[in-house]
């Protein structure tokens, strides 16, 4: 009997992972008026009118109701960008008050959302925006690393009701005990890399690169835990120049060359795919900063790209998932092993037990059925079935033939 393990869920080409920074109970008041308008809000008002949260709902994911978000959350007090600020910034703890405990934990209870771990103050503001410390670069030792995550996911798990499962380093910056810390605090799942940087070398301020061309757009693991790590690695902002081209000679060339231009950057994605590697959308929460510049990419500036995008994946064979869904997986597929018993039954072993998680499996008939260890059946389509882990035996069971 010939049965394998499906790299990804569903037998998909590659899962897609839409991943949104920043998400944090914060405002930053662009216009001084005092009211909140578009671009300026970073969840600090929850799902009001003008809010972020309620701009991504209606504009973005309204049309793409198989698109699943993990937002990238710091906890406490966001830190503004430069010491002397141009523009008032509003910031608390995500579990300040019952309103924003009821959001975050709304969010995360939600089966389309997840909320991730993305430091406590996301770093220290300096005297210029280049002078920024990213979080996870100001630790001077492990300790300190841990002692403030732990802090940070108590803050969490006061606002959610559960710790978080997974996180980002801000800014894709880290030092020598970043990793360590992050393995020492039980995190299942981690975003270390800005993966890109094999397709695009050049790719503005992103950092944090990963340039190991052997494994760079696939999952990796690192520590004594086996930390799962998910790489970045599209850009949401990739089709902005041709959206917004400009009024310059290069401008009108790319209005005129738009639609075979839009092919090109797609080849990106169509790589990923290929191969079987994840695609994961880099995106912030809004473009407003205390220093007066714009945070990119950011959902209000690159609607258009993003919108394209997802177009674009509506028509391939794609797995959308969370990070928490995509590590379970990773870790389900990785640790179970076959085991056929005869030409009909078969069992999946594995250590440690991810009981029930679930697995896809391809077998050599294309049609048939599975009977699970609980005597539930479960169908064999192209040659694909979805089970559940569990102890016992399995028994494939053919399709009658038609006379």
């Amino acid at each position: 009997m010939d049965i394998k393990i499906c790299k990804w869920f569903n037998d998909a080409d590659s899962p897609v992972m839409f991943m949104i920074d920043d998400l944090a109970n914060t405002w930053v008041d662009m216009n001084r008026n005092g009211q909140v308008e578009p671009g300026e809000d970073w969840g600090y008002f929850k799902d009001h009118e003008h809010s972020s949260f309620r701009y991504l709902e209606r504009q973005l994911l309204s049309p793409f109701p198989d698109v699943k978000v993990t937002f990238f959350v710091p906890v406490g007090v966001r830190s503004g960008i430069i010491k002397q600020p141009l523009f008032k910034q509003i910031s608390k703890p995500i579990n300040a008050d019952e309103e924003s405990r009821r959001f975050f934990s709304f969010i995360h209870s939600h089966p389309r959302f997840e909320l991730a771990y993305h430091g406590t103050t996301h770093g220290q503001a300096g005297e210029k925006a280049e002078d920024f410390i990213q979080e996870w670069d100001s630790f001077s030792n492990v300790e300190d690393a841990v002692q403030r995550t732990e802090q940070g996911i108590e803050t969490f798990k006061d606002a959610v009701g559960v710790r978080p499962q997974g996180g980002k380093y801000c800014g894709y910056v880290s030092n020598r005990y970043s990793d360590d810390s992050i393995d020492a605090t039980g995190f299942l799942w981690w975003c270390r890399y800005w993966n890109r940087g094999v397709l695009e070398r050049n790719s503005g301020d992103i950092s944090g690169r990963d340039f190991d061309k052997r494994s760079n757009f696939d999952v990796k693991r690192f520590g004594k835990n086996d930390v799962v790590d998910i790489p970045s690695t599209v850009n949401g902002e990739m089709l902005n120049s041709l959206y917004r081209p400009g009024k310059t000679f290069k401008g009108l060339v790319k209005r005129i060359l738009k639609e075979p231009l839009i092919r090109m950057k797609l080849r990106e994605i169509d790589f990923l795919l290929k191969h079987k590697l994840v695609i994961s959308i880099q995106e912030h929460i809004a473009p407003a900063r205390d220093d007066g510049k714009r945070q990119n990419p950011n959902i209000f500036d690159d609607r258009q790209s993003l919108t394209h995008i997802f177009r674009y994946l509506q028509k391939k064979k794609v797995w959308y998932c969370t990070g928490t869904e995509l590590a379970v997986y990773v870790n389900t597929r990785d640790k179970v092993n076959i085991v056929v018993q005869d030409g009909r039954t078969f069992r999946l072993e594995y250590d440690p037990c991810p009981h029930h998680q679930m697995i896809t499996l391809r077998f050599k008939q294309k049609r048939g059925s599975v009977l699970l260890p609980d005597q539930t059946s479960v169908n064999i389509t192209n040659g694909i079935a979805n089970l559940k882990v569990m102890d016992g035996n399995y028994m494939v069971i053919e399709s009658a033939t038609k006379t």
